[in-house]
């Protein structure tokens, strides 16, 4: 504890000095290292050229480089250290947003030059953090803060060492450098920067002075950006109004042709399940049931044998249940976000080595391997959910439904179920009619059986088949239009079964 009792003695104000001298110290380096090699050696001499986010970053580094250097010429003070923080949290904001477009690009993609293997936008990133860390480690190791002010002396400010002097005007020479470059490079306002700039050329006939990036600036301010997709339609809440869709449900005005009617050949009540029914699957001969993390394996006269619910924020979060698949010998329990959990029924379940997967039914099903749990990372699909998975024993597929961002595309993808790596993605062809799209599908099931994907949408009421080695639509059924929900598919040679409002529906060509 500093006793502030105590007068201000000969060592305080030697310490003081130091305090100052090691902020002059980290306001000459963050300017001269990162700010002047990318200004001199990489832009001058390399050509290297900076992008808008790029020019944001090095501002921000020169605002804390020059803030550091008031200090040291007017003294501590709480707006100086606080413009410090302030310019930090903007700088790692930038650059975790500039780094963000490209982390997970493959090994040696990237944009602009590296050092040492690593972009310059990762670099700026590791600047930032370095600043929030030394100059805290500073503000910690600090003198008592009466001596930093009796180091003045009585005097307006402090005077200047010669080493202050040298880094002041380094500090100065590269601000204007940088000041210069970005003139010459960017043009002045309203021109502002290119996203993807050319590089630095000396020839005026190679600059390019643009102000395009201000267009869309202050539309559509979103913080989630692409990643603001609202939920699926879901059988126990509807969402069509957020997502933007209007549900039809005749199936002669569906985007694609139907080569033909089915017509519905039984139908059975599923009783014992209250909950709102979202998906249905035959695993092993045998009816599974799903709604949002609760499944059910059904008996022969379509009442629940057997339950269990799991938790979908353990480990690997596995969001609203939309697909149940074969897998081994048990399943996989597919979310809505594309994430999923291998399980299989056992009566003999260890209900301890179940608590982390599952909330009801622990000593009746078990995970498989590990956590149990895995991701399906895709491209195509990477801003969309799905609402249906299917399997052949070696890949899993998932079909994307379409949302408030998106109307016009449908994504299948592939994954490797030994891995759960994405091992390929297509956007099925099709006989579409005109200035139609298959996007207009909205796919709530999915069977696999002898090279096909079939898959039945809510929107219009058909069911599609999809040769995956073609990637096309080869055939499409319609089926009745008082069939408002249909969730859920399989497959039984001619005959097609989905769940509608709770009720297990037999529908054949």
């Amino acid at each position: 504890m500093t006793n502030y009792a105590l007068p201000v003695n000969d060592q305080d104000i030697k310490k003081a000095k130091t305090f100052y001298d090691l902020l002059c110290w980290g306001g000459l380096l963050i300017v001269l290292l990162p700010v002047g090699i990318a200004n001199i050696i990489l832009g001058y001499f390399m050509g290297d050229s900076p992008c808008t986010l790029c020019w944001g970053q090095r501002q921000q580094m020169a605002y804390i480089g020059v803030t550091a250097l008031f200090m040291v010429r007017y003294g501590f003070k709480p707006k100086y250290l606080a413009t410090m923080l302030v310019m930090a949290a903007i700088g790692l904001y930038s650059s975790f947003r500039h780094y963000g477009n490209h982390a997970m690009r493959d090994v040696g993609q990237g944009f602009g030059l590296d050092i040492f293997g690593l972009h310059t936008q990762f670099w700026a990133e590791v600047v930032f953090w370095c600043v929030v860390f030394l100059f805290g480690l500073a503000v910690y190791l600090a003198p008592r803060f009466d001596a930093l002010i009796e180091e003045f002396k009585g005097k307006v400010y402090r005077p200047l060492t010669q080493f202050n002097r040298i880094a002041f005007s380094i500090v100065c020479f590269i601000v204007a450098s940088n000041c210069f470059q970005a003139l010459w490079s960017t043009g002045v306002p309203p021109f502002w920067g290119q996203g993807d700039p050319v590089r630095f050329s000396w020839n005026p006939k190679y600059v390019v002075w643009s102000a395009d990036s201000w267009e869309g600036m202050w539309s559509g301010i979103n913080f989630l950006g692409k990643r603001d997709v609202k939920d699926p339609d879901f059988a126990y809440k509807a969402n069509d109004k957020k997502l933007g869709i209007t549900f039809a449900h005749d199936a002669q005005n569906a985007p694609v042709n139907v080569n033909g009617m089915l017509t519905v050949a039984n139908v059975r009540q599923i009783e014992g399940i209250n909950d709102k029914i979202n998906t249905l699957s035959m695993i092993n001969g045998q009816y599974m049931v799903g709604s949002k993390y609760t499944f059910w394996a059904l008996d022969n006269n379509m009442k629940p044998e057997t339950s269990a619910s799991y938790d979908p924020w353990y480990s690997a979060n596995v969001l609203d249940l939309v697909g149940i698949a074969p897998y081994q010998d048990g399943f996989i329990l597919m979310g809505s976000n594309k994430s999923l959990l291998r399980a299989r029924w056992n009566p003999n379940a260890d209900d301890v080595k179940g608590w982390g997967n599952f909330t009801a039914g622990r000593t009746e099903v078990e995970q498989i391997g590990g956590l149990g749990r895995a991701r399906v990372g895709t491209e195509r699909a990477k801003f969309s959910y799905i609402h249906s998975a299917a399997a052949d024993g070696r890949y899993v597929y998932t079909a994307t439904v379409p949302d408030n961002k998106n109307h016009t595309k449908l994504v299948i993808s592939k994954a490797l179920m030994a891995d759960w790596t994405l091992s390929a993605e297509f956007m099925p062809a099709a006989d579409l009619k005109k200035d139609r799209t298959l996007g207009e599908l909205y796919i709530t099931g999915m069977a696999y059986d002898n090279g096909k994907l079939y898959a039945v949408s809510k929107n219009h009421n058909v069911i599609v088949e999809i040769d995956i080695a073609q990637e096309k639509v080869t055939n499409a059924w319609g089926f009745p239009a008082d069939l408002t929900d249909v969730r859920g598919l399989v497959k039984n040679g001619d005959t097609f079964e989905v769940v509608d409002n709770n009720r297990l529906v037999t529908l054949k060509k």
